[in-house]
């Protein structure tokens, strides 16, 4: 097995080349754009001159003041200037229009001349993990932390079901604010979703030891919990709810990518699949390398890659640092 450094030097041996293949390449490709955007500004200007309006997309056409300067000035009927007018109208955009797609033609071949020539750089290890563990990290809520459910709300629940145990929970206050923006029933559907997902995730993934963080089982929980979230309320709802989730003073920067992550994922598996079967979704999703958990090192990894028993120690991702990150959203979806 070949050792990362080893890796790497592969990685940069074939991105000098590539480089090298790409001055070449680049060089034609600079002489083909620029012969294109030439035919097309002069096939523009031409008819142009000739007082046409050229449209964005190379339709042309003329004013109706331009049939009787043009009869003024040749000294020919409205009919003969008007016909004339149509004729050089149907030319002009005949030209415009051919140059327009030589130039996108030529600038799709561009495009694929590059992807070419860079097709064979493979990407550096881990290089996608990393750019996910520094990507998707968002700042602390400002406002800090307080408790959910409401006093009405649970005042609401004692009254509609009797009975029914929800736990208190630690959240943060912008996560608390949409909560309570929310109807009861609304709340209560948020809370439900949010149980479905722990105990379907549990089930899935069972452990032996009652671990279900940082692991296939949470990597599952959380993208379930958006997908659902994103069927009832949305996926604009559901991204900026569960972002302010993530808002915790002591959340790590490895388990705050993973989750961010994850419901994401979530989110598009919802929107990409209305109606479908979320469960099997995610599984597929996993077992063709999305998704991301952290292993035993403390490394985020994709779960096809990690085997159940080889997730991470929990108590070593509570120990990693803490990152900066974007803005957490206030649009009040």
């Amino acid at each position: 097995m070949r050792v990362k450094s080893e890796e790497a030097k592969t990685s940069l041996s074939k991105v000098v080349e590539a480089f090298g293949h790409a001055a070449t390449s680049t060089s034609s490709i600079v002489h083909l754009l620029g012969f294109a955007k030439s035919a097309a500004v002069n096939a523009i200007q031409a008819a142009e001159d000739e007082r046409y309006t050229v449209a964005e997309d190379g339709t042309v056409s003329y004013a109706t003041e331009v049939i009787a300067w043009l009869a003024g000035g040749e000294g020919k009927s409205l009919e003969v200037a008007k016909a004339a007018l149509d004729q050089g109208q149907r030319q002009h955009e005949a030209a415009i229009k051919s140059a327009l797609q030589a130039a996108g033609d030529a600038a799709a071949s561009a495009g694929e001349a590059i992807i070419k020539v860079f097709a064979d750089v493979p990407i550096p290890p881990n290089a996608e993990l990393e750019n996910i563990l520094n990507s998707y990290q968002v700042n602390k809520d400002q406002q800090g932390m307080t408790t959910w459910p409401s006093d009405d709300f649970m005042k609401w629940i004692n009254r509609v079901k009797p009975g029914e145990d929800i736990e208190v929970k630690e959240v943060t206050v912008s996560e608390a604010a949409m909560l309570n923006k929310l109807s009861a029933w609304e709340q209560y559907r948020v809370y439900q979703i949010s149980e479905e997902a722990s105990s379907r995730a549990e089930q899935l993934f069972p452990s032996a030891d009652d671990k279900y963080q940082d692991n296939h089982a949470d990597a599952f929980r959380h993208a379930y919990w958006n997908a659902m979230l994103t069927e009832e309320f949305g996926e604009d709802w559901t991204k900026e709810y569960t972002t302010k989730h993530e808002g915790r003073e002591d959340n790590r920067s490895t388990r705050e990518a993973m989750d961010l992550y994850n419901n994401e994922l979530g989110r598009r598996i919802a929107t990409e699949n209305p109606g479908g079967s979320m469960t099997q979704k995610i599984i597929d999703a996993f077992n063709n390398g999305d998704g991301v958990l952290i292993d035993k090192d403390g490394n985020l990894a994709r779960p096809k890659d990690v085997r159940f028993s080889e997730a991470a120690d929990s108590k070593m991702v509570n120990d990693a640092p803490v990152f900066p990150g974007s803005l957490i959203p206030n649009n009040k979806p």
